[in-house]
């Protein structure tokens, strides 16, 4: 696990409405607004490109974005924050690494502490994070456990037994 600074750039490029009466789906309308950046504080785990490959027969891309909700959504057990006050990014190919890698990073200029809280935090931090996966009930993910309220995705793509492999990995690598 890495901690350091981070440069989060983000673009506002359409939207959609939905009627809440009907629940129709209007076509999207795009946008032409300016970059933000923000340099702020992030933790981040790579999962090593040999790790990966038994890894293969699941969606990697959803594993590590699942991986990357449930920890966002465990920060504030281990950081005094709430899940707004972060945010996180994942890919199963990040060029600056060269391998999958998950971000989760302050929502603050500058940094908080929270990534750093998190750093401190990481192998109970992880554990616990898989573990609140492995534990929810539910068969392919839920707003409990992967699901998050704040995804810039629409919650896709998401592999809730990909996210538990990455963590356990990822575990077996740092314990």
């Amino acid at each position: 696990m890495v901690l350091g600074e981070v440069r989060v750039t983000r673009q506002v490029v359409g939207y959609t409405r939905v009627r809440s009466e009907s629940k129709i789906r209007e076509p999207e309308t795009a946008l032409q607004l300016p970059e933000r950046t923000l340099i702020t504080a992030a933790v981040w785990w790579t999962i090593p490109n040999g790790r990966v490959v038994p890894l293969d027969a699941i969606d990697l891309a959803g594993s590590a974005h699942a991986a990357e909700h449930a920890a966002i959504g465990m920060l504030p057990l281990f950081a005094t924050c709430d899940r707004w006050d972060v945010g996180g990014m994942s890919t199963e190919y990040h060029p600056a690494t060269g391998q999958l890698t998950v971000f989760v990073y302050d929502g603050h200029e500058g940094g908080a502490g929270f990534a750093e809280r998190g750093f401190e935090a990481a192998a109970d931090w992880l554990r616990a994070t898989r573990d609140a996966i492995g534990s929810c009930p539910c068969e392919a993910g839920c707003p409990s456990c992967v699901q998050s309220p704040k995804c810039g995705n629409g919650n896709w793509p998401l592999s809730k037994p990909g996210a538990i492999a990455l963590l356990t990995a990822l575990l077996a690598n740092t314990s």
